[in-house]
């Protein structure tokens, strides 16, 4: 008993001295406005404003080097000094990206005259390399592409007829996200004049953010949409950042939740029966998912199918039922759900009705890069070393019909 009174005392304590020197804010992520705040003692020696807040709009700012973000001719990035700049550009001329790390790193892109919706199946190439849920850590992803031979250290394609599939979850919580972004979209072109492929699967916080939804972005981006917008609501203000007005946002809506390459399906969360009892196919998935890219999704419908796409915990691009464990089960129970295990006959009866042999999912974070339900699941996201050339930083590797495990530093291990 007195070992229960003690643990309780030292977490009250720590919630007090935490809150008391760091903060504490209910904050509406949708306007922006906290119902309450506290700034924290810490407020004392930064730049923070001291005090109690009521009702109050949260204060941003900005805070390093971003953008390029593009409407038609209009460009307007943060430079060094945390201004943000706007211009008239040419559009058929390339743009220098800056990226806010350690080294400023630099590359050009080049602008496309439009944009197609992407096919939803593909032959296997002779090589493929995939990679999730990168959160804007530039740094990861670039010296990964680097040492694994997909681009060379001049942002070159070198892969030759490889495909690489980034499955999902490139936005959120990273110091780089519009960098990323912008590496990513600059790829494709290269990749198709070698007769390769870049592949970008839209995860969650794609679509959340294309919904505006920006509860999991660092503050400055949300400054950043704000002072672009003209927006003071977040929600409203990320809505129009990656608006059908912006370059990225015209991009982004061409991207699938969904692919099947040759026998293997990249999906961000998953799949499980709940899909295929509603018929749902993979056109259907992406042509539903399509459809709200950036519209509310109004709870009242009684369409079944967009429901499971769009709103629930089966969806594609939210399910984690390929990748239960007690972290995934105990934030589903707080939330007043549950979490189902799809089990091994379930997923056979996925596999059949999409005639594939195998999933390959981000979202849920495992250790490694692994196989799982003997081997017909393969999960690929892992917490990825903020630093380059990380021998944290993994992804898939298929080759020769080898399913490898490759690191930061160009290794690979057969799974």
């Amino acid at each position: 008993m007195k070992i229960l009174k003690w643990g309780a005392k030292l977490i009250f304590g720590y919630w007090f001295l935490t809150t008391l020197i760091f903060g504490h804010t209910e904050l509406n992520t949708k306007t922006g406005i906290q119902s309450f705040g506290w700034s924290g003692l810490d407020a004392l020696f930064s730049e923070q404003e001291f005090g109690f807040f009521i009702d109050e709009p949260y204060k941003t700012n900005l805070d390093g080097a971003d953008g390029p973000y593009i409407f038609d001719n209009i460009k307007y990035w943060v430079n060094d000094e945390d201004k943000l700049k706007k211009k008239k550009f040419d559009r058929q001329k390339p743009i220098e990206v800056t990226v806010n790390n350690e080294v400023n790193d630099k590359f050009e892109i080049t602008l496309k005259n439009s944009h197609q919706n992407e096919p939803e199946f593909y032959d296997f190439p002779p090589k493929l390399i995939a990679i999730s849920d990168i959160e804007g850590n530039f740094n990861a992803l670039h010296s990964f592409l680097i040492n694994n031979k997909v681009i060379d250290k001049s942002y070159n394609w070198i892969f030759g007829e490889g495909h690489l599939v980034l499955n999902g979850d490139f936005f959120d919580r990273g110091q780089s996200v519009t960098q990323t972004l912008w590496l990513i979209y600059s790829l494709e072109k290269k990749a198709e004049e070698q007769n390769g492929k870049v592949h970008f699967i839209n995860g969650n916080h794609e679509i959340m953010n294309l919904n505006g939804d920006m509860s999991h972005s660092l503050h400055r981006y949300v400054e950043v949409a704000k002072r672009i917008s003209k927006e003071t609501h977040w929600d409203e203000a990320s809505k129009f950042l990656y608006s059908e007005k912006s370059e990225l946002g015209k991009w982004l809506r061409t991207k699938n939740v969904i692919e099947k390459i040759g026998q293997y399906i990249f999906v961000h969360g998953g799949l499980n029966k709940k899909i295929i009892d509603a018929d749902l196919r993979i056109n259907d998935i992406n042509k539903i998912a399509k459809a709200y890219y950036g519209k509310k999704f109004e709870n009242n419908t009684h369409n079944l199918k967009e429901k499971l796409v769009v709103q629930s915990q089966s969806s594609p691009y939210w399910d984690r039922s390929l990748a239960t464990n007690i972290f995934n089960k105990t934030v589903f129970f707080f939330n007043g759900a549950s979490l189902k295990k799809t089990s091994q006959t379930e997923l056979d009866s996925i596999l059949n009705f999409y005639k594939t042999n195998k999933i390959v999912i981000g979202h849920s974070v495992v250790d490694n890069v692994s196989a799982d339900y003997n081997g017909k699941v393969i999960k690929i996201d892992v917490k990825h070393g903020l630093k380059k050339n990380s021998i944290k930083t993994e992804g898939l590797l298929i080759e020769n019909g080898i399913e490898y495990r490759v690191n930061g530093l160009g290794e690979k291990k057969r799974i």
